[in-house]
């Protein structure tokens, strides 16, 4: 059940990019209170959710986002946003206990080596390899090389980092893991803890407009379809 203060579009938001954020921030990345998270894409749907769990948990946040997006990311109270545009924008960054990351593809070795040891990378998307309508093999081929080319497991032990992936697709009819993620949620609707953002609502007949919203990642947060 909705609180009566939230419409139907801002609960459409609610069940996948809260529930990931919870599994990602939580399940996986075991935040604690005082450690220090980078939230990759911390504007998007996903992000903006993360970044409100983050918060609550009392942790130092840093995001990355386009800089038009700076304001808002200071509005739900983060650290630090990152210009990911500028050029060598992770020198000086670092070291972090947590790293969400959406990207994929090259970022997800950038991000690896801004973890500390003991820290812990959760990757749960390919956006890097998804952006915009048209898609380059010029664009696509250094990020899918490096997917490929996976991780070293050698390297990780030695360093002491944890990398892991997240499908919610994959886990969406196990109950059993996904009860714990989802439980919380309802709590922190109601206690404010979170509270669930709505760029746009989009009539289905104006559906490519809703895409190319996304596709110029202009939002912040959802964009929900509507009858």
């Amino acid at each position: 059940m909705l609180p009566d203060a939230l419409s139907f579009e801002q609960g459409a938001a609610v069940p996948v990019n809260y529930a990931t954020a919870w599994a990602a921030l939580h399940g996986y990345g075991s935040l604690r209170a005082g450690e220090r998270v980078l939230i990759h894409a911390a504007a998007g749907g996903v992000g903006i959710a993360a970044v409100q769990f983050a918060k609550a948990a009392k942790a130092e946040v840093h995001g990355t986002a386009s800089p038009q997006k700076h304001q808002k990311l200071a509005e739900f109270g983060v650290d630090r946003a990152i210009d990911y545009r500028r050029d060598g924008w992770w020198q000086g960054l670092g070291p972090y206990d947590v790293v969400l990351d959406a990207l994929g593809g090259t970022s997800l070795r950038r991000s690896y080596t801004l973890l500390r040891p003991g820290g812990r990378l959760v990757g749960y998307g390919i956006s890097n390899m998804q952006h915009g309508e048209k898609r380059s093999m010029r664009r696509v081929a250094p990020h899918a090389l490096s997917m490929l080319r996976g991780f070293n497991l050698m390297k990780q032990l030695e360093e002491s980092k944890t990398v892991i992936g997240l499908n919610m697709l994959r886990l969406w009819d196990d109950r059993r893991t996904l009860e714990p993620w989802i439980a919380p949620l309802t709590k922190a609707l109601n206690d404010g803890t979170i509270l669930p953002i709505v760029h746009a609502i989009v009539p289905f007949a104006e559906a490519p407009e809703a895409h190319r919203i996304l596709a110029a990642r202009e939002n912040v947060d959802k964009v929900v379809l509507v009858p």
